[in-house]
């Protein structure tokens, strides 16, 4: 067996594994990141929601949330920057849950390995913040 044989054996597949894995590996990572940021951005949108009249009735206890209006703006802000994307929002009267899960992603090099496409998701968690917590900067 030749040197060339061996490399053309061998070594050909392990580096086109390796390219694939490179390619659509960082693909599948700027996609994640771009979900999560999506999954953040909705809850911190939901989280804004605050129900006045509660927080009115009680001015020393911190402002709970209207959980539906909280649901429904988190929902419009991902139907807004990704309209048909699959997502769950739940919320109550101290948080808003957001998980998003993005398009198929069609895999290039890694359909040589019987992967032909991958999802990714992402879940963030907002609470509402209002006035100041403290004294410190």
């Amino acid at each position: 067996m030749t040197l060339s044989t061996l490399f053309a054996v061998v070594l050909l597949p392990v580096l086109l594994g390796l390219t694939g894995l490179l390619a659509d590996g960082g693909e599948v990572l700027v996609a994640r990141r771009e979900v999560q940021g999506l999954a953040e951005s909705a809850a911190h949108a939901g989280a804004a929601q605050l129900d006045t009249a509660a927080a009115r009735a009680n001015p020393d206890q911190p402002a709970p949330l209207d959980p539906r209006a909280a649901e429904i703006s988190a929902a419009q802000y991902i139907g807004i920057q990704e309209p048909g994307l699959s997502a769950t929002i739940r919320a109550d009267t101290q948080q808003v849950v957001v998980h998003v899960t993005s398009r198929p992603i069609a895999m290039t090099f890694l359909r040589l390995a019987g992967i032909m496409q991958v999802q990714v998701a992402a879940d963030a968690t907002a609470r509402p913040r209002t006035g100041v917590a403290s004294a410190q900067r």
